[in-house]
């Protein structure tokens, strides 16, 4: 009896799933018509991966800052620097200094893409409704990559072969013009709303950035974790994140989402609101996401 009592303790702490909260009330604030940003700190349970399963706590923290973007009123672009920047550690941010070189009339900007340091190269696919960026599929040689696209305000995420298969391995300007945005990178998180990853991939915790659209709109979804700096209690794994970007608890719930480049390059910023945070004070951004008002 006590062997069984044991079993059906087991498999009850198995059956615990992944579990989130949000520490105070989440408030999605106005930046602009159709673009909304939110700042809250989450409380989840972490995955064990040498055991498989969660924890029974929310002991783990994470700092969620996200926009929402409605398609209809804004645009997405993508932004690089010709050189690298001058930035003063512990007073500047690389994101902020980018967007003042550029001087780009941006509503709002996050990280974005995979690059080479140090030179910034992009890697991977990315264009916006102006300039084909990188149109090298073959140079992310990731398994796990896709294709995150808007065509016509449809937004649809492509597994990197499905999209090779379909285009070919080097995209052209031409073929360029059938997007408004595109941008490769891994793996993918979310699509249809089921996880497209598993517990194999890598368990270290870190600061993740990602873009996505909404469970129930076809708003773009931009998140970004503790983009102010990772310690031991902070910071997620890819698993534990995926399970946040899907859980409608978590205040991110989204039915397609694509990790971007995330550790010490996540990054946060609204020029208007003097509002600038980065994992990584001075690291090099090859290339940031923005957010302007359509005309």
């Amino acid at each position: 009896m006590k062997f069984l009592f044991l079993i059906l303790i087991g498999l009850s702490f198995e059956a615990l799933g992944f579990d989130c909260s949000p520490r105070s009330l989440i408030e999605w604030k106005s930046v602009a018509k159709g673009l909304y940003w939110a700042k809250y700190d989450l409380a989840f349970t972490a995955y064990d991966k040498d055991l498989r399963r969660w924890s029974t706590e929310r002991n783990r923290n994470a700092t969620v800052r996200a926009f929402k973007i409605n398609l209809s009123l804004n645009k997405l672009l993508l932004h690089t620097a010709p050189q690298s920047l001058s930035c003063t550690p512990g007073r500047d941010r690389y994101i902020t200094q980018l967007i003042k070189d550029q001087n780009l009339n941006a509503l709002a900007a996050i990280n974005a893409s995979f690059f080479v340091m140090p030179n910034g190269g992009i890697l991977g696919l990315a264009l916006d409704e102006n300039k084909l960026w990188s149109g090298n599929l073959e140079n992310l040689n990731k398994v796990s990559a896709g294709v995150f696209t808007i065509s016509d305000k449809a937004v649809n995420l492509v597994p990197k072969k499905e999209f090779v298969t379909q285009h070919g391995t080097i995209f052209t300007q031409a073929q360029a013009a059938q997007f408004q945005f595109a941008i490769e990178a891994y793996p993918q998180l979310l699509n249809g709303g089921e996880l497209l990853i598993d517990d194999s991939v890598l368990n270290s915790r870190r600061a993740r950035t990602s873009i996505g659209k909404a469970l129930d709109s076809n708003e773009i979804i931009l998140v970004t974790i503790d983009a102010r700096g990772e310690t031991n209690e902070t910071g997620a794994t890819l698993f534990e994140y995926a399970h946040m970007l899907k859980t409608e608890a978590c205040g991110v719930s989204q039915s397609i989402a694509l990790n971007l480049d995330g550790g010490g390059s996540s990054a946060f910023a609204i020029p208007s609101q003097d509002i600038a945070e980065q994992a990584e004070d001075c690291r090099n951004l090859g290339n940031i996401l923005t957010i302007h008002p359509l005309k």
